[in-house]
């Protein structure tokens, strides 16, 4: 007789309330909100209390539009390096926040702390609100066992012969829809907008027929255009069921989601919307591009375009012209696949050729009158505490050899003075922007402007 042994295999998370420092060379602090603590180090104190300030002030809209409370958030503010980001690790009901305001070519200009807290706490709520069962049971296992029916009496059962394990993850939210409610977050705030930037991206897939498929908006492991694509789309897709049929909906379908044996977003869309996927994704890529065809249209009978000079990569960004007009600074990705690889190229016009200047720049770059030396920042972990932040450097286009002018200035994007003498420049600060200026040698650094605890 054979038999068939059912094992329910889970798997636990334990969540501690308790907040764990994460680099002992920084004193950490605790503030408390109405709904969140935050924990930051000394240098960040004036981000800490807005994001406080922040986070209860969101906290209601939010949680009302998904009739979701997850309790007590912990937020846990960094300003160490010159890093822009927010985690969400809605298991363990925790947001990092890195304080640098994001400077992204994709995208337009935002507050960036009310957009990183709007949007990290919208991810808490919404997936959380999609989970099967709790944060303590983040997936589980359907094993079926058969073994051979052997009968001794040494032997208890005969050897297996069959095993099937079948995970059953306690979340399924696709990517474009965890990151479109997170950057739509709730109609009335505008903390992200639907801008220019995200719009031209779109605009163009959509003319030219080279939208992300169903399938492709559901996950990343693409190039920083891709992975920005995911974000674009699934913004664009979650306004338009917002707009079309209603704000509720994106609720609704969060709640579908976390129906124990609802396992993908096209049935969620089938039980509140009425259609499937595909038909909910034809519909809206047909909207967009006879909307986008129609706005496009008188720019297209008067089409005027300039020669194109560098067309790899597709991220070349930041021309400087230099004095005589003959040559052209840029920065540019190439042939790499994310932007943050970047590097620094000069392109002649008379030739049309370009040269690598220096790799791994980012910033705005700019010539020195009356030398043949260009001024830049780059990231480099050069310091006493061995953080990623920027300093500027400087390069003589004759000797090919870099100098480095400032020592832990957090110092990016200069700008050269029309004399030579000096280089403004900007420079982060618990979460503030500032401008400061020094010497054409990198001396004599002074604050232009400094915001201190607010």
């Amino acid at each position: 007789m054979k038999k068939i042994i059912f094992l329910l295999l889970v798997s636990f998370t334990v969540n501690f309330a308790q907040f764990n420092d994460y680099n002992p060379d920084y004193n950490w602090l605790t503030i408390k909100g109405k709904h969140v603590r935050v924990h930051y180090h000394e240098e960040a104190e004036r981000t800490a209390r807005t994001v406080a300030k922040i986070a209860d002030e969101v906290w209601d809209p939010i949680t009302s539009l998904y009739q979701y409370d997850p309790g007590i958030i912990d937020f846990i503010i960094k300003d160490i390096d010159d890093y822009s980001n927010g985690a969400t690790y809605f298991f363990d009901n925790k947001i990092e926040i890195w304080a640098s305001s994001l400077d992204f070519d994709l995208r337009g200009t935002h507050n960036w702390l009310r957009n990183v807290i709007s949007h990290e706490f919208t991810h808490m709520v919404q997936i959380q609100s999609a989970l099967k069962v709790s944060r303590t049971i983040p997936i589980f296992y359907l094993q079926f066992m058969n073994y051979e029916d052997k009968r001794r009496p040494d032997i208890l059962y005969g050897f297996p012969n069959f095993i099937a394990s079948y995970p059953v993850p306690g979340i399924n939210v696709p990517s474009w829809f965890a990151e479109g409610t997170a950057q739509y977050m709730r109609k009335e705030f505008g903390y992200d907008d639907w801008d220019t930037h995200r719009d031209m991206i779109l605009r163009s897939y959509a003319l030219e027929n080279k939208m992300l498929t169903w399938n492709q908006m559901g996950v990343f492991e693409k190039t920083s255009l891709g992975n920005e694509s995911v974000y674009n789309s699934g913004f664009a897709l979650t306004r338009y069921i917002s707009q079309k049929y209603g704000e509720d909906k994106l609720r609704l379908i969060t709640h579908k989601l976390g129906k124990l044996f609802n396992f993908t977003i096209d049935a969620a869309f089938q039980e509140v919307l009425g259609k499937n996927g595909n038909e909910i994704y034809n519909e809206w890529s047909s909207f967009l591009k006879e909307d986008y065809k129609k706005r496009i249209a008188d720019v297209v009978s008067n089409k005027v375009a300039g020669d194109i000079i560098c067309s790899e990569g597709f991220g070349n960004f930041l021309p400087e012209f230099s004095a005589d007009g003959k040559k052209i600074l840029y920065i540019s990705n190439k042939t790499a696949d994310y932007m943050s690889l970047s590097s620094l190229y000069l392109y002649d016009l008379e030739t049309k050729k370009d040269k690598l200047i220096q790799n791994g720049v980012r910033s705005t770059s700019s010539f020195i009158k009356g030398s043949n030396k260009v001024v830049y920042a780059k990231l480099s972990d050069d310091n006493p505490k061995w953080t990623n932040i920027h300093d500027l450097y400087v390069y003589d286009l004759e000797s090919e050899k870099e100098t480095r002018l400032t020592f832990g200035l957090r110092a990016n994007n200069p700008s050269v003075s029309n004399d030579g003498k000096k280089i403004t420049f900007i420079y982060q600060n618990d979460g503030t922007v500032n401008l400061g200026i020094v010497d054409i040698d990198g001396k004599n650094f002074k604050r232009l402007t400094f915001f201190e605890k607010g």
